[in-house]
This record gives structure tokens, sequence and C-alpha cells, in this order.
């Protein structure tokens, strides 16, 4: 079974418009449990695939990624067999126009780890950069906004959740995308690596 046959219709429309070829994406494999999920930036100037996708924990899935510019001749722009990502269905990825970043969260759990462990990563497609917001586990229950140019902010995805763990809220942090630290996209694959370092 191909991207397009594991899509919903509204999806697939989306895909088959792009005429996105599965065979460019490193190490697809067609016989995941989970469908393939496929998403266009909000000015269709990406489409993205989240493909592989598996559930690693108990209600937790992640899958890797491709990303397509240009709708009318798809050119994958970024892929990885190694970076795997935070796959939430239609809460997996933020878009920041302003700031041309697309925002999805990665599990980076360390034992013994200096960091937090399931940062934001910022990815600037025409800048060919990425960076890393760090935080713990609780990630997951947000999401990022745009206020400005280079200016986000976080905000509850999943509120009820937030209040049951009990901990200190982030809601409402601001985020300045010109102090984080960037690194090129080369080392894409090494996600993992440039988080720790």
């Amino acid at each position: 079974m191909d991207v397009v046959s594991k899509l919903n219709k509204t999806e697939m429309n989306e895909i088959l418009d792009w005429n996105i070829d599965k065979g460019q994406l490193t190490d697809y494999k067609i016989d995941g449990w989970i469908e393939d999920y496929f998403i266009t930036s909000p000015n269709n100037e990406y489409g993205i695939v989240v493909y592989n996708i598996e559930e690693w924990r108990m209600g937790a899935e992640s899958g890797l990624i491709g990303i397509y510019s240009n709708s009318k001749n798809p050119k994958l722009v970024l892929n990885s067999s190694r970076t795997w990502i935070w796959f939430a269905y239609g809460k997996t990825f933020d878009f920041l126009n302003e700031s041309e970043c697309i925002v999805f969260k990665k599990p980076a759990y360390k034992p013994n780890g200096s960091k937090g462990g399931f940062p934001f990563v910022f990815l600037n497609l025409k800048k060919r950069r990425f960076a890393f917001y760090d935080f713990d586990n609780t990630s997951i229950y947000y999401g990022v906004k745009e206020l400005e140019k280079d200016i986000a902010q976080l905000f509850e995805i999943h509120p009820k959740e937030l209040e049951l763990l009990n901990r200190e809220k982030r809601t409402n942090e601001i985020i300045d995308l010109t102090e984080l630290k960037w690194f090129d996209m080369t080392d894409f694959d090494r996600a993992l690596e440039k988080y720790y370092e």
C-alpha cells in the first residue's frame, strides 16, 4: 500500500495535487500499522509527509518526515531516516509564516541527559537551518504561535492534561528565535547529537 492509498479523502486530494513520489522517501515502509499523514503549510509552499509512524510508548507516536517544495513539480527538500519527530495528527506542526518556520517536537530523552529531553524544533527551510527550544516531556501539551517575526509564544493545546500534572505551567512563555542556537540543515540527520551539544 503506498502513501496515496493510506490517506483519508481530504489528504488524498492534497497529496494527489502535489503528486508526491513516495519512492524518494528514505527507508519508506509500506506495511506500517499507522497510516501516513500529509499536510501542507498554510501558504501551500511546502507539503509534509509523516511516514513510518510507530507507537513507541502507550499513546505516544513518532515518525519520519519528508518535506517537499513546489506543489506543481515537487522537490524533496528535507528527509531523514534518523531524526524521528513526535506525531499527533493535526497537532503535529505549527507554522510561523513571518518567521518562515515549521515547528514540531522531537523525542530526545537521554538517561542522565543535561536537557529536558522533548524539545521544540524550529525549522527554517529557506535559510536551511534548524534550532531547538529545550523542553521536557510536557511539550506535547503545548503549541507555538507567532506574535511577530522572530517572536513566538507557547499556548496550551491540552489544558486538562496540564491541570492534572499539577506542575508549573509554561503557558504564554515567549520564544525569541534570534536567541536560539541554529544549526545547518546538513546536520538534521544528527539532530539528537546536536541537541545535546
